[in-house]
């Protein structure tokens, strides 16, 4: 049995999210976990430098809440590490933190700034045989994974196991999507992630979400919710269901689904009672300008081998509030995307729709639109 555990959490005043945290924990046993001197890693979504209120990141309220009900329980030894989007160096780190809100509350826990990563194999069968892991996880006796609720540009999902690809050291990440251009191959190799990092609970905040053009450059969009379970898989899929979405439709959910990694008759929710809103989550434009939405289903197979060449959602720039800070050319997988006159060039010609460029650009000066594709 799949236990997800949802409590309604009206906002982030401080006893309200270690109220809904105690509450998660106590109904999942997580205290039987626990014992002297572990180490413990929090991993939360720290994809890039936004303040807690706009709903890019992790809110420190609900990361503060999960460690002081460590603290409480003898768990001194709690390190902080994330990722983000970007290089992985200091200086970059020491940014994201400062404005996430996370600096101004350290001192239970430790932040992290090392920058180095090791090898870890994967279990047998998967596609990838290994993954370069950041230290601070591979070094944890017990991970904690605190992830965002929101829409994604690529994923359409992006919550327990899309936060875990930020367990890979910064730019390494464009390189698995380059390596996997394919959302299903992509989605596959997420999963094998979330399975080699293993985070032991995932928290998922969702009491003030992001709908839309996530997970940077969507729209704010209140839940009041807060999630946690051991399944992870499971948790996404209730999660989806209660944004309004398709889980089916979702790929790294239905592959989930295929390799028996959950099974929806499994799945028992503890805690408050809610239901799905009357109005679904608003998809990002790459989903809702993808043709395929508009072919009958029993056609999509054929017509997705064809048209996909041709036509297909692709990052289109607005010059005039692209403000040539080369972050997008840095997250471009293929590298394809160039600066001149201070400004991005983003042609289609060897574009793979991964949305890189979009998630990072701090001004929301990348939009997708529907385009012909030209040929690599």
């Amino acid at each position: 049995m799949s236990l997800v555990s949802i409590r309604k959490t009206e906002d982030y005043r401080q006893e309200a999210v270690d109220r809904a945290v105690a509450l998660h924990f106590e109904a999942l046993g997580v205290e039987g976990d626990l014992r002297p001197g572990m180490k413990v890693t929090i991993k939360p979504n720290l994809l890039t430098a936004r303040r807690p209120e706009q709903a890019v990141t992790t809110h420190p309220a609900v990361l503060l809440s999960v460690v002081k009900w460590l603290k409480e329980r003898g768990v001194e030894s709690i390190t902080v590490a994330d990722s983000p989007g970007g290089p992985y160096v200091a200086a970059a780190l020491r940014t994201v933190y400062a404005v996430s809100g996370l600096k101004a509350l350290e001192g239970p826990f430790k932040l992290n700034y090392d920058t180095g990563w090791r090898e870890v194999r994967c279990a047998e069968g998967f596609e990838n045989r290994s993954f370069n892991i950041i230290n601070p996880l591979v070094d944890a006796d017990y991970i904690i994974n605190i992830a965002k609720l929101k829409t994604h540009s690529m994923t359409t999902l992006s919550a327990g196991i899309k936060n875990l690809f930020g367990a890979i050291p910064g730019l390494q990440k464009p390189e698995f999507h380059y390596k996997y251009p394919e959302l299903r191959d992509f989605s596959n190799m997420l999963l094998e992630i979330a399975a080699t990092v293993d985070a032991d609970i995932t928290v998922i905040d969702a009491v003030e979400a992001m709908e839309g053009n996530g997970p940077n450059g969507g729209d704010m969009r209140y839940m009041g919710l807060t999630f946690a379970s051991r399944n992870l898989y499971a948790q996404d899929y209730v999660a989806a269901r209660l944004m309004g979405l398709e889980p089916e439709g979702i790929p790294m959910l239905s592959l989930a689904l295929e390799k028996g990694l959950f099974s929806p008759e499994d799945v028992e929710l503890i805690g408050d009672k809610v239901q799905a809103p009357e109005t679904p989550f608003k998809l990002p434009d790459s989903a809702t300008l993808d043709f395929m939405t508009f072919v009958p289903k029993i056609f999509r197979g054929c017509a997705h081998k064809v048209m996909t060449k041709i036509l297909r959602p692709l990052p289109k720039l607005e010059a005039e509030k692209c403000i040539g800070c080369g972050k997008c050319a840095e997250s471009c997988p293929p590298h394809i995307i160039k600066m001149s006159g201070g400004r991005a060039v983003i042609p289609t010609r060897g574009c793979i729709s991964c949305f890189c460029c979009q998630e990072m650009c701090p001004v929301h000066a990348i939009k997708v639109k529907r385009r012909l594709r030209r040929a690599k």
